[in-house]
């Protein structure tokens, strides 16, 4: 596909001259109409080394309001960095909604860096797979996603280089790095070709750019940059003087960025992206599997202490052992209010260092996890190698709380179950050791709980008007945990359902199954 590219494209200075500053202030007016949206722009640049990336993305940003924009440059993963799953830096860079996000390099130079050292092909189609994903669940949820690889000949990337290494002061731009890849152009051709097939798709497409004339290449950038915008935006942005945005009386108290956002929230609303297709869900009246439950089981109140110490010195051993093994952890505790999470959570911690794990109480999203994709607030809470971290409720709200509460659309919880298995085979692939515990009781044992928690002073703060609500719900509640338990448990990262209604049993089962758990992928340890 590239040698079919017309690198000879070009453009007259003076052409250029007379439509840049035109396209320079559409771009502003788009940027000011993203101020009212919810929709995130992701705006990508790859290509050859050489190809002044750095001085395009320069010229469409000149006139762009800086407060709402992010330009990210993109090298090699850090060592602080590399003890997370590779996307994990890249989710921590995602705009917030109505904000663009610049990306100079981003996710496939890692992917091309990686591929090109080891050729390792099964790798290699399993980051193309994550890519893909990536950029589907963020386009899912409103991204617009614009990626660019700015195309030259071999011929031209090696006279850029003896150019620039003509110069002293410009030498240093020539890395190791990009000698190798003129070394190998051929190669690297081979592998961005496939890349490009692999990962192009309608909602993310690649915008491949000849770039052997910056004049040209700089205007085809921005005019493609427009292009994605306008069709979401173009009526709701008038085209404004950027050098507007910073005169007149009330420029220094935003009053233009004010009058602006105003005239957005007015505006009739953006229609909604059409919806992804999704598969049938499966039905929770045909499972029933929490109705099967056998919730008499108890346990003898003699062996729950001498079995709560054994484990728990297991899991002392075990926290060692996920240290020197540099294996990261994640346990999940979902379950009806007052099912017991946080009692089980204080023994599987008793005896466990303190500096090796965090607990994680998620509640209702906030301030900047509040502004972006669901899952960017987990992936920023994720454990680096060798650590524990304990989710006190996770991700799953989006197909419990927020599918029942009407929080999240239809389309939005029923994708999210692929989300999340997607999310969870990443942690899975990176060494991550997950367990998922659902703690279940029945109707009765919890209003009896209800009533202990109002009548006991230092519990009474754990009852909320919230809980009797959710109380009122629990035909919805039970069957979209069906439905979850159902969707998402997987070998590699399967449900328990833990009887709770007796909390020795279920304290003493969530010890031993986090035992078995970490013995199965770290060894066996001996007391």
């Amino acid at each position: 596909m590239l040698e079919q590219i017309d690198l000879e494209r070009s453009l007259a200075k003076r052409a250029y001259t007379e439509r840049i500053t035109d396209l320079q202030t559409r771009l502003f007016s788009m940027e000011q109409a993203l101020i009212g949206t919810r929709i995130p722009v992701l705006i990508l640049f790859e290509g050859w080394a050489g190809t002044a990336k750095a001085r395009t993305i320069g010229v469409m940003v000149r006139r762009l309001d800086p407060r709402g924009i992010r330009v990210h440059s993109i090298t090699p993963p850090r060592t602080s960095e590399t003890q997370y799953p590779w996307l994990y830096r890249f989710w921590l860079k995602l705009p917030s909604y109505g904000q663009i996000a610049i990306f100079d390099r981003s996710w496939y130079r890692e992917m091309l860096s990686e591929h090109h050292a080891n050729g390792d092909n099964p790798l290699w189609r399993q980051r193309c797979e994550d890519a893909v994903n990536f950029e589907r669940q963020l386009a899912d949820d409103g991204a617009i996603i614009i990626k660019f690889w700015l195309h030259i000949s071999r011929k031209e990337q090696h006279r850029r280089f003896k150019a620039l290494l003509k110069n002293k002061l410009t030498a240093y731009q020539v890395t190791k790095e990009d000698r190798k890849q003129q070394r190998n152009y051929s190669d690297y051709a081979a592998l961005v070709e496939d890349l490009i097939a692999r990962t192009g798709s309608p909602r993310a497409p690649w915008h491949v750019i000849p770039a052997t004339d910056k004049y040209y290449a700089r205007v085809a950038v921005i005019s493609t940059v427009l292009a994605a915008l306008e069709p979401h935006l173009g009526a709701q942005a008038a085209v404004l003087d950027p050098r507007q945005a910073h005169s007149g009386p009330d420029a220094a108290g935003g009053g233009f960025r004010r009058r602006h956002l105003e005239q957005l929230t007015s505006a009739a609303p953006l229609a909604p992206a059409p919806p992804t297709p999704f598969y049938e869900p499966i039905r929770a009246e045909v499972a029933h599997i929490l109705r099967r439950v056998d919730l008499s089981v108890r346990l003898d109140p003699s062996e729950y202490t001498t079995l709560r110490r054994r484990l728990q010195a297991q899991l002392h051993l075990l926290g060692l052992a996920l240290y020197h093994q540099h294996r990261p952890a994640i346990l999940v505790f979902e379950g009806w209010d007052a099912a017991g999470k946080g009692g089980a959570i204080q023994r599987l911690t008793a005896e466990i260092d303190p500096r090796s794990y965090t607990v994680h109480a998620i509640a209702a999203p906030a301030g900047e996890d509040k502004i972006r994709h669901y899952l960017y607030r987990f992936w920023r809470r994720l454990p680096p190698r060798g650590q524990l971290a304990i989710f006190d409720r996770s991700w799953y709200g989006r197909v419990l709380v927020e599918r029942i509460e009407g929080f999240a659309q239809p389309d939005e919880w029923q994708r999210a179950y692929a989300e999340i298995n997607e999310f969870e085979r990443q942690l899975v692939d990176f060494g991550a050791i997950i367990c998922k515990f659902w703690l279940h009781l029945s109707p009765e044992e919890q209003l009896r709980r209800f009533e202990e928690r109002k009548n006991v002073p230092f519990k009474a703060w754990k009852l909320t008007d919230e809980d009797w609500r959710n109380r009122e719900k629990w035909p919805q509640y039970e069957e979209a945990v069906d439905e979850m338990l159902l969707r998402s448990s997987t070998p590699a990262a399967p449900w328990t359902i833990v009887e709770a209604e007796s909390k020795h049993f279920a304290r003493i089962k969530v010890l031993r199954t986090v035992v078995q758990r970490l013995e199965a992928e770290l060894g066996k340890v001996e007391l």
